[in-house]
């Protein structure tokens, strides 16, 4: 466990000490509040840990434009059926790859917790 992870799972300890007090002396206003703010803290860890995730993924979405772009160039540029054959089953299977990966990208976005 690294000292980021560490430190986000003492900060969680201390909200659960300070919640477990509240419940005890019976205030509600003070428990709701750390509840809150336990939310708010799991979002932003979520929010930061789906970052490299979705940074990842657009880069793997520019690398397989870049890959269909030269693709296409050998494609057009070809005279041998066979090659180009092989070459357009090489465009579908990045496509579909593509294709993946926006849906991966549009569940990130769509899964983000709304602010009320």
């Amino acid at each position: 466990m690294n000292i980021q992870n560490q430190t986000k799972s003492l900060q969680m300890d201390d909200y659960l000490d300070l919640l477990n007090y509240a419940t005890q002396m019976k205030d509600e206003a003070w428990r709701q509040s750390i509840l809150e703010q336990m939310r708010s803290c799991a979002a932003k860890s979520v929010q930061q840990e789906e970052l490299p995730a979705r940074s990842d993924l657009w880069v793997r979405f520019d690398a397989l434009n870049d890959e269909l772009l030269e693709l296409f160039k050998q494609l057009k540029e070809e005279t041998d059926l066979k090659v180009k054959k092989k070459v357009t089953e090489q465009i579908w299977q990045l496509k579909y790859e593509r294709v993946t990966i926006s849906r991966q990208l549009e569940s990130i976005v769509n899964a983000k917790p709304s602010s009320a």
